[in-house]
């Protein structure tokens, strides 16, 4: 699979991907916001083109609406020809309720999104000085998106891997969130009581031993400051 599932996401929707590959897109669309985004866009038009198919079944019961594009500019065999004009209109209509589908899915995934409520800056550590990061937190009712970006990390040694924490400089409480994917960008969900009790945000570099513990070796850290709307 590429960097995006784009070509994935209607054979998902339709029930056409294997069940790796389906396992694979699923695993993507966790982490990727810009191929989420699509997806709903992708459902919205397959959902509509289905409505806009049936309403032109129930319209026109004769006509077979499981035929080719090529298909729709030939009139079926005992059609009159009023109705044979009537079918590429309802043929074009479908494409264009298709097309404001989309926009209104590309649209939606803009203006939905819920609002700002925290940021921080990732500044290096253990890492190279040209190792950044930067850190969105979204509110979406008790819940909080935390949403986290690097650049400039090293990449992984053998056995080993990056882990997103939350912390609390002042008495360094430590809370894991989860594994910072190999793009060195990850999303999470995290209840906003669990939140509110950290102030900052840690990027360790971990040795795959099944120890849990944090490794004392920080890549990246940073302040989590509050969004004044």
């Amino acid at each position: 699979m590429t960097d995006h599932c784009s070509e994935e996401l209607f054979a998902l929707l339709s029930g056409e991907l294997g069940r790796e590959e389906t396992y694979q897109v699923v695993a993507h669309l966790r982490e990727c916001g810009e191929c989420t985004g699509e997806l709903v866009s992708v459902a919205v038009a397959h959902g509509s083109l289905r409505a806009a198919r049936r309403a032109e079944e129930s319209l026109f019961p004769s006509l077979d609406v499981q035929a080719s594009e090529s298909q729709l500019d030939q009139p079926p065999l005992g059609l009159s020809r009023t109705r044979a004009r009537r079918r590429p209109f309802v043929g074009a209509a479908a494409a264009l309720l298709v097309v404001v589908a989309v926009g209104l899915g590309l649209v939606l995934g803009r203006t939905s999104a819920p609002p700002l409520y925290a940021l921080a800056t990732l500044h290096h550590m253990d890492a190279p000085a040209t190792a950044t990061g930067r850190v969105t937190v979204r509110a979406a009712s008790r819940v909080k998106e935390m949403g986290v970006t690097t650049t400039g990390l090293p990449a992984l040694p053998a056995n080993h891997y990056y882990e997103v924490w939350l912390l609390q400089p002042q008495t360094n409480k430590m809370l894991p969130v989860g594994l910072l994917p190999p793009s060195g960008e990850g999303t999470y969900s995290l209840s906003g009581a669990i939140m509110s009790q950290y102030s900052a945000v840690d990027i360790s570099l971990q040795t795959n031993d099944g120890d849990p513990v944090h490794s004392k070796f920080s890549v990246l850290r940073g302040t989590v400051v509050p969004v004044v709307s």
